[in-house]
């Protein structure tokens, strides 16, 4: 079997690239990681699995032994040039040079990746909003932390909510640094996402609206942070005195409750907050 880490070592200096700390480049090199992966995901040759980050493809070779159609996403022109030569007999691999955040992405494909830990977070809020049927992707342990977190808990956070309202969130494995080259300074989660339709009584975007309005202060109640919003703009007080859970810390909402807030301030004429 290739021994990865010697492979992306000798592989990245043949190409002249080296990790980019500010892109959180961490190749994975660890190929048992990668079939407990493909195990987890239990994928079909009738899928479209999306691909972000390729780097050497150590996944993607995983990918393309399943048969699924395989679109990969990197950002790295001299990767992405590797990629495409290296899978250039294969019709079913498609290799995209672009930025995943700005890039379209293949509807109602499966996403399966080792994220990149700077775009982790914009690239989990842009699985909620896209046609993506499910996810199971690769993250700094925190980020994954917070996907996960419950209302109350000290990671729940805007991204908890997004994740609730849209998705329901599994970890599947945690990482060492020692699965990577470089080694990040952090620990790493598999979290899978399976993809619902919201829940709610509002529109998800005006519920998100206010979700970022309240978890900038989280940790104060919601009266006081209604108010705060609210007190320079001509609107009855009452907006805040008789909002629902007004006295609730905002971290210890949930996503049914948050929408009642909601659904009260509109009825107050009192949305949006700023």
């Amino acid at each position: 079997m290739r021994d990865w880490r010697q492979y992306t070592v000798e592989t990245l200096k043949d190409l002249d690239l080296w990790a980019k700390k500010s892109r959180g480049q961490n190749f994975l090199i660890r190929y048992r990681v990668v079939n407990l992966m493909i195990d987890a995901a239990d994928i079909s040759p009738s899928d479209h699995i999306l691909e972000i980050g390729g780097g050497l493809g150590i996944l993607t070779d995983a990918l393309v032994d399943t048969g699924a159609k395989i679109t990969v996403i990197e950002k790295e022109p001299k990767l992405a040039e590797f990629l495409r030569d290296k899978y250039k007999d294969l019709e079913g691999v498609e290799i995209i040079n672009d930025d995943a955040l700005l890039a379209d992405w293949p509807k109602g494909a499966r996403l399966i990746a080792n994220l990149p830990y700077s775009i982790s977070s914009p690239v989990l809020e842009k699985v909620m909003h896209e046609d993506i049927k499910d996810a199971m992707v690769m993250l700094q342990r925190e980020v994954a932390l917070r996907c996960l977190a419950k209302p109350g808990s000290s990671d729940y956070s805007r991204i908890s909510t997004l994740c609730r309202i849209h998705s329901s969130v599994k970890r599947i494995m945690d990482l060492s640094p020692e699965s990577f080259f470089p080694k990040p300074k952090v620990n790493s989660t598999v979290i899978s996402i399976w993809k619902k339709e919201p829940t709610i009584e509002n529109d998800h975007e005006e519920l998100e609206l206010l979700i970022r309005n309240l978890f900038s202060l989280r940790r104060r109640i919601v009266r006081s942070v209604v108010r705060g919003f609210l007190k320079r703009k001509d609107v009855d007080e009452n907006a805040w005195e008789k909002c629902p859970y007004n006295q609730t810390r905002i971290f210890d909402l949930s996503i049914k409750q948050i929408d009642e807030i909601l659904t009260h301030l509109k009825s107050m004429d009192a949305f949006p907050l700023a």
